[in-house]
C-alpha cells in the first residue's frame, strides 16, 4: 500500500471476489520499537465474513519502517504475548 514506507498490506481474495471489502473490525493489534527507537502499531483488520482485509503497519512520527522487531507486545497488555506475567 502507499502508506509513507510503514509497510501496511491489502489482501486480494481471488477465491472470493465477492466477499466485502468493506472493513467490520480490528481484530488485533500488537505493537514493537523500531530500529530507530520509534514506536510501531501493527492492526489486522477483517471484514463483516472475518475474512483479512488490511494489516495496517504506523508509525506515529510517519517515519518509514526501518526492520520488523523480534518481539512484539500486545497494545492492550504492553507486554509481549508469549509471557506468563
Amino acid at each position: 500500500m502507499d502508506d509513507g514506507g510503514m509497510g501496511s498490506l491489502r489482501f486480494f481474495l481471488p477465491a472470493r471476489p465477492d466477499a466485502s471489502r468493506a472493513m467490520k473490525s480490528q481484530a488485533s493489534e500488537l505493537q514493537f520499537t523500531d530500529a530507530d527507537g520509534g514506536a510501531v502499531i501493527v492492526s489486522l483488520y477483517v471484514s463483516e465474513d472475518g475474512l483479512p482485509l488490511e494489516v495496517d503497519v504506523w508509525k506515529p512520527n510517519f517515519s518509514p519502517l526501518i526492520r520488523v522487531a523480534d518481539e512484539f507486545f500486545d497494545v492492550i497488555y504492553g507486554k509481549n504475548p508469549d509471557s506468563s506475567n
